[in-house]
């Protein structure tokens, strides 16, 4: 269980470190431009293949889920209480389950693809080739930083959770007792614990390119202020 816990781990660090990176560079850009609506589309611009990928994550698991799907918005908008919003899908009226499921698409789509995407330019020795390294750091960033869902992505997880509970307290009163799952044996297997082992190897050029940027503005912004 100690690789799964580094794995879950250094997926919680990444996020928490997306979300330092967008608000720096945002700072760092209206500096440099003073205008907001100049940050919004360099921001939009910057990020604009992993808007994508997060889009139509939500999109293909909507068609995956039978959910009507409508416009599909791929670049920046100015909300009414001045946050932005840098892409969008209009997904219609559905069941909790079903809702949960789409707003964690561009999660559960984004992992896959950045841990796919290493391990295509791990076992293919593309690190060789210094353009494909500049490839890889660069979908890195890109997914990386925009695969996790928002706040508006994830309403019905709230929902779905406390169905969940609901249900099991319901269970458990009625004297329905759900078999107990042996997780650590789980964890344990070989297989499983070199798939994690592997997994947070992989999640650590995300990291590092994250730390690395950070340190980068710090220091662009103490030069400046000096």
């Amino acid at each position: 269980m100690i690789y799964a816990g580094t794995f879950f781990g250094a997926l919680l660090l990444l996020f928490f470190l997306s979300k330092t990176v967008s608000a720096r560079l945002s700072l760092l850009f209206y500096r440099i431009t003073k205008s907001q609506k100049a940050t919004v589309n360099l921001m939009a611009f910057l990020f604009f293949p992993g808007t994508i990928i997060h889009e139509l994550s939500h999109f293909f698991m909507a068609a995956l889920l039978f959910v009507p799907t409508g416009h599909i918005d791929l670049w920046p908008k100015m909300e009414d209480n001045h946050s932005v919003k840098l892409g969008s899908v209009q997904i219609a009226q559905t069941d909790i389950f079903r809702r949960f499921l789409i707003g964690a698409a561009p999660f559960l789509f984004g992992v896959s693809l950045l841990l796919g995407l290493l391990f295509f330019f791990v076992t293919n020795n593309l690190f060789a080739n210094h353009w494909f390294v500049v490839l890889m750091v660069y979908l890195a960033f890109e997914i990386g930083n925009t695969m996790f869902s928002s706040k508006k992505d994830m309403e019905g997880a709230l929902e779905l959770f406390g169905a969940l509970l609901f249900f099991t307290l319901v269970l458990y009163f009625l004297g329905v007792r759900i078999p107990e799952l042996d997780i650590p044996s789980f964890f344990n297997n070989p297989t499983v614990s070199e798939i994690f082992r592997q997994g947070s190897i992989f999640l650590s050029v995300p990291l590092g390119i994250d730390i690395i940027i950070l340190l980068l503005l710090r220091i662009f912004s103490y030069r400046k202020l000096s």
